[in-house]
């Protein structure tokens, strides 16, 4: 203990114990004859777990400093007292250390001290600041990579020839990307000050509109095409999709971002194989039950695409689709309900595809192809999921169906741009897919990515 210029113990020792037990800090005090630490707190040994007599003197604490910096820091620090002028008080600042508690675990805490000459003794404190240093350098990590990222995504919106735009419903901030400029020849501060549909093309305002309000109410996604006006005086035709932003914390959607790339070439292709097609539906090319294309058109269309695929190193798709269990359904409820399910299958099909390029035909019997120019296999995927939800949908009723309904099976064969198409092998390949999906338990799809050689 702490004692006067007489080397006499303090005569309210026993109180100075009770209130330095009582303080939420460490402390720890040693003589300045001799260097000893003679006195440990309570919270001192809660805080490292050391007790009087597990150190000689003040050196043999300082050893339980693991960083050989702060032991520098702290043997610097302290040692300035020898350098102090004799009789004076000198405080000892603040600092951040490491320091091995008795079971090994090493505890960051803020230190700091008095030397008292007059009394004799030296007073240090000790505030455990592991928690809050871990957690501060947590937070330090977490916002550089939050700059790192931003930085990322940042130059990637920049660099990216679609544009990009972050719309709240409420209007609160808008972000586009600079593609902007060459999808409408204005500024991103200039189509900022547009409202959200002030460019839309008066005649797709409506489609838009829904596209936006889909996504409020809680789709994923959502996607449209129309026209937007450009600073030269014409429309630009583009494909917008938007995904909802959802807000972390009421898990609501309060917004959308929107990925919008011209598709003027695309849609003047579009146009023209639409024109073409409806240049041979004139000639007698429909089923004559369902209405839609038959085989023989089916063929010459395909071939005609093949030759445009090979020009232009697009992509192609093609869907085989069976209805399933279709015998069984014939014999069963007879053929003239036989022949209105092939019908509303047809309709159903016809009413899925989403461009004019896209041919639908009965291939034979109860069998359907789709024939999908510029088509990568995520398009066709998202179509055959749409058309087996079209399908359930329908809810014909059929007696030897696991569900109890009508449904239908789909192979999907996927021709990549830039290799010429082999129409033989795509048509295989489809075949072998609808197979697949028969064997998968049907009602659902399988695809095959076609590459050159061998039938699979």
């Amino acid at each position: 203990m702490p004692s006067d210029n007489s080397g006499k113990p303090w005569r309210n020792e026993q109180s100075l114990r009770i209130a330095l037990n009582a303080m939420p800090v460490g402390v720890s005090w040693a003589t300045l004859a001799d260097q000893k630490i003679v006195y440990m707190n309570r919270k001192f040994t809660e805080i490292f777990g050391y007790v009087v007599g597990d150190f000689e003197n003040i050196s043999d604490w300082i050893e339980k400093y693991p960083i050989l910096s702060d032991r520098a820091m702290a043997s610097a620090k302290w040692g300035q007292y020898f350098e102090a002028p004799d009789g004076m008080d000198f405080p000892i600042d603040p600092m951040e250390l490491s320091i091995a508690c008795k079971d090994g675990t090493v505890k960051t805490i803020l230190h700091r001290g008095v030397i008292l000459p007059a009394a004799g003794w030296a007073l240090a404190t000790f505030i455990d600041i592991t928690e809050p240093r871990r957690s501060y350098l947590l937070l330090q990590e977490a916002e550089k990579r939050a700059i790192r990222n931003e930085a990322i995504y940042r130059t990637l919106l920049e660099q990216s020839r679609e544009m990009i735009v972050l719309t709240y419903f409420d209007q609160s901030r808008r972000y586009v990307s600079p593609a902007v400029e060459q999808i409408t020849g204005l500024t991103p501060d200039e189509y900022l000050a547009q409202p959200v549909t002030g460019l839309i093309h008066p005649e797709d305002i409506d489609r838009v509109t829904q596209a936006i309000e889909n996504v409020a109410h809680g789709a994923s996604s959502s996607v449209y095409r129309g026209r937007i006006r450009h600073t030269d005086g014409g429309y630009r035709w583009v494909e917008a999709l938007l995904r909802g932003s959802v807000d972390p914390q009421s898990k609501r959607t309060v917004g959308y971002v929107a990925t919008i790339r011209d598709i003027g070439d695309q849609k003047r292709q579009e146009d023209f194989l639409a024109s073409e097609n409806r240049r041979l539906a004139e000639v007698a090319s429909q089923d004559e039950l369902t209405g839609i294309a038959n085989r023989r058109l089916f063929n010459k269309t395909l071939m005609r695409e093949v030759r445009r695929q090979t020009r232009h190193s697009s992509a192609m798709a093609l869907l085989m689709l069976d209805v399933d269990h279709f015998k069984e359904f014939n014999d069963h409820y007879g053929h003239l309900p036989g022949d209105q399910c092939l019908q509303r299958v047809a309709a159903t099909l016809k009413q899925a595809l989403q461009r004019d390029s896209d041919l639908v035909a009965r291939f034979g019997g109860e069998e359907f192809v789709v024939l999908l120019p510029m088509t990568d296999c995520a398009g066709a995927e998202h179509l055959a999921r749409a058309i087996l939800e079209a399908i359930r949908a329908l809810a014909i009723p059929h007696t030897f169906s696991p569900s109890g309904n009508l449904t239908v099976s789909i192979g999907v064969a996927c021709w990549p741009a830039g290799k010429p198409t082999d129409p033989k092998r795509l048509l295989q390949q489809a075949d072998v897919a609808l197979y697949r999906s028969k064997d998968a338990g049907r009602d659902t799809f399988s695809v095959i990515q076609c590459q050159p050689g061998p039938p699979a």
